[in-house]
């Protein structure tokens, strides 16, 4: 298959699972887990508050509770720090993807919060950010692996150089 096609090829799989992903977690967020439509609102706004409670007072969760809480926030997120830098190479600097990823949790939590369908929770935003950032592994692998020493060429000698 010549590479240009292959290349089409995997950046319309690339979006179609963005797509894809995306509907799919506004449908979680906002009303899979038998959401429902909450009388008053309730919120986090002290970062490791929730995370602390659930390490240390795990004796009072059921597995599934405490390892969505912890573990599937941080794995809801990382396709996403795994797509939109390779679909938007602007966003492959952590800072910038870090900035639109902040944006973008702040506002779910504060929509999940008016609607009143889940908690506005600052633990939430710090462990999607995880998840976030190590969706982009692959990416950094792969820039570590071009930044590699290389012979250099048209030397005829094994002089390294960047």
């Amino acid at each position: 298959m010549p590479s240009a096609l292959r290349k089409q090829l995997l950046s319309l799989a690339a979006w179609i699972s963005l797509i894809s992903y995306s509907l799919f977690m506004m449908y979680w967020l906002f009303i899979g887990f038998s959401r429902e439509h909450r009388s008053g609102y309730m919120y986090n706004l002290i970062p490791f508050k929730t995370i602390n409670n659930y390490i240390t007072e795990y004796h009072h969760y059921n597995f599934h509770t405490w390892a969505i809480n912890l573990f599937g926030n941080v794995a809801a997120f990382m396709p996403f720090g795994f797509l939109v830098p390779l679909l938007f190479p602007r966003f492959a600097k952590a800072n910038r993807l870090t900035a639109l990823f902040l944006l973008v949790l702040v506002l779910i939590e504060a929509l999940q919060f008016a609607a009143q369908v889940g908690s506005f929770d600052v633990d939430d935003i710090i462990l999607n950010m995880v998840g976030v950032w190590l969706g982009t592994i692959p990416h950094v692998k792969t820039r570590l692996k071009r930044r590699q020493v290389r012979p250099e060429q048209g030397r005829g000698n094994n002089t390294k150089i960047l």
